[in-house]
């Protein structure tokens, strides 16, 4: 667009006079009016936005639930994934679908989790005072 001639201050000065004359030939538009203020939508709906227009009855409602208890409850929540379907949902599941282990459980590798005697009377100095016994006293 400029030359590369001219130097910095030029160029400079002629973007300002530009910005001038650009300036003054703009004007600001005040007088904004609308032909007719009921046909005009200020703010469009939401486009989730329905407006219910039918009315559900009892037996409608309860096929419904029915039908989203049987689809979503959590009744198999506690069984394995291979315990609730035939087959694996996933192909992450694939791997390790059939488990079962190689050997029984042997009671000398099991070490339950047990509770020493100081844990066992912070417990029970717990039931009875209401606090722990660590915690400090107030003065």
């Amino acid at each position: 667009m400029i030359s590369d001639k001219i130097d910095e201050v030029s160029k400079n000065s002629i973007w300002r006079e530009h910005c001038e004359k650009e300036l003054a030939n703009t004007q600001l538009n005040t007088n904004f009016s609308v032909s007719n203020i009921k046909k005009m939508s200020i703010l469009p709906d939401k486009p989730n936005y329905v407006v219910p227009d039918t009315r559900v009855d009892k037996h409608e409602m309860d096929a419904a639930n029915t039908l989203l208890k049987s689809l979503c409850s959590v009744r198999d929540g506690d069984l394995l994934p291979s315990e609730r379907f035939e087959l694996p949902m996933t192909s992450s599941q694939e791997v390790g679908w059939v488990y079962k282990p190689l050997v029984p459980a042997n009671p000398m590798f099991q070490h339950p989790r047990d509770s020493c005697e100081i844990t066992k009377y912070a417990d029970s100095y717990y039931e009875m005072v209401g606090t722990t016994p660590f915690t400090r006293k107030k003065v």
